[in-house]
């Protein structure tokens, strides 16, 4: 694991430096004094502009699997969008010193011609190395039938989609249509395999798939930091909304479990705390009036808190204004509110149309509980349930939950278990294809839900 860790922070450290020592260069080309002009806004804002831009459209990753025509054409795009931007703003403000605005299309195109050579050379280079297994992804196919078979078959045909393949992993009842080895265990063992193996990816060629037999595997594997990619006719069992690979013709369903990049993350929090905290001082006054009208029209605390499940099961306290009567499940227990709910008061029904009870939670999303955007998070009795109902509902888990969510900007109250399998789907959906975009959307969207009063 240490090794693995150190040749992904080398890889990484190594595609920065070529970059850096592109742009210094591209930067040489374009202007006499090079140190003076990283002192000037607009060299520095072109700069930072485009460190972000790589940095967003998954530019550094150790892996050296992806298809180096599209990594090429994504920093091209990258690098092209930033550049007419600049370009455009200073021709707007009449502010492009000491480079003018020629001289910042040379600087693009300059970086552009030592970075994207670079790139690829240095892809090329993880690509020849996965004849000898340097670097390559470990992995288990589980299955021992024809579609085993087959996958096997291309990725020992094509050495640079750099898979190492460990064995394979036998079902009940297993093919006796395919002769592959070594068959290193069954699905029952495989939890253990994982771990001793140090696997990186699970590959499932399930000959005739069953929903049932599909969600056993995932929940066996139950969150391990590994990658798993499933044939597509089994894509309705993951609620069809993961992401896909090719194998030379063999199109594969993409359950990953590194959501987003590290950068990425990082992105998302400094959001995440520059929001709540500049919106935590700009509603201090609404929050102190929401209080005090909570005060005055029913009995109890104004604000409500209550236990949560966090990110990788982490419990946290969150924190609402109160909305219903007090103690409104003394009596009941732990029960899911309702669209009519008659346990919430009158003020409360307003406040969560409006959203305005979630206030508080800014303090969670500061604190680092929670984040502006991910699924909401739920009480542990509740998961305790859900889980046994269904098996994968720990991938909910796997990001940090939010204060509004691709399910509550689309669903409505969970009546039945048919709207929690719906939220799930949502849920899901956000999950793979989580992105700065897609929070960006979706709280676009979540604004208009409380504009247009169609909020619960």
């Amino acid at each position: 694991m240490f090794n693995k860790r150190y040749r992904n922070v080398t890889i990484i450290s190594l595609l920065i430096v070529g970059d850096l020592i592109s742009y210094v260069l591209a930067l040489h080309l374009t202007t006499s004094n090079v140190l003076a002009a990283f002192r000037q806004p607009w060299v520095l804002a072109f700069t930072s502009g485009l460190a972000l831009a790589l940095g967003l459209s998954v530019r550094y990753l150790p892996e050296g699997t992806a298809s180096r025509v599209d990594e090429a054409v994504q920093e091209a795009r990258a690098i092209l969008v930033l550049t007419v931007g600049i370009v455009l703003l200073g021709i707007i403000l009449h502010a492009h010193e000491p480079i003018s605005s020629r001289g910042f299309i040379k600087l693009g195109f300059f970086f552009g011609l030592f970075s994207i050579p670079y790139r690829w050379f240095f892809r090329s280079v993880q690509k020849y190395l996965f004849r000898y297994n340097i670097g390559t992804q470990r992995t288990i196919i589980v299955g021992v039938n024809r579609k085993s078979e087959e996958v096997y078959r291309q990725i020992k045909a094509h050495t640079k989609l750099g898979y190492d393949v460990l064995g394979f992993v036998d079902t009940d009842p297993p093919s006796a249509s395919a002769k592959l080895s070594p068959v290193i265990g069954d699905v029952n063992t495989l939890p253990e395999l994982i771990q001793q193996l140090s696997v990186d990816e699970v590959i499932i060629t399930l000959e005739k798939p069953e929903h049932e037999m599909l969600l056993n595997l995932i929940s066996k594997i139950n969150g391990q930091p590994i990658e798993i990619k499933i044939l597509p006719d089994m894509y309705e069992a993951v609620t069809g909304l993961a992401k896909t690979q090719h194998i030379y013709g063999l199109p594969l369903v993409r359950i990953n479990p590194e959501f987003i990049t590290k950068f990425q993350a990082f992105i998302k929090r400094v959001i995440d705390i520059t929001v709540s905290g500049a919106g935590l001082l700009m509603t201090a006054p609404v929050m102190l009036v929401i209080g005090i009208l909570i005060k005055l029209t029913s009995s109890g605390p104004m604000i409500f808190t209550q236990e949560r499940l966090g990110l990788r099961g982490k419990r946290f306290t969150i924190h609402k204004f109160r909305t219903m009567i007090e103690r409104a499940e003394e009596g009941t227990g732990p029960v899911w509110a309702q669209a009519d709910d008659p346990r919430i008061t009158p003020l409360g029904k307003l406040l969560r149309r409006i959203r305005l009870d979630e206030l508080p939670q800014l303090w969670n999303v500061l604190k680092g509980d929670m984040s502006l955007v991910g699924p909401r998070p739920e009480r542990p009795h509740f998961i305790e349930w859900l889980v046994s109902e269904f098996p994968y509902y720990y991938r909910r888990l796997l990001v940090r939950p939010g204060i509004t969510g691709w399910a509550q900007v689309r669903g409505n109250y969970d009546t039945s278990l048919e709207d929690v399998r719906q939220k799930l789907k949502d849920d899901f959906f956000y999950i793979e294809n989580l992105s700065i975009r897609l929070d960006l959307k979706i709280l676009l969207m979540t604004v208009w839900v409380v504009l247009s009063g169609k909020g619960h």
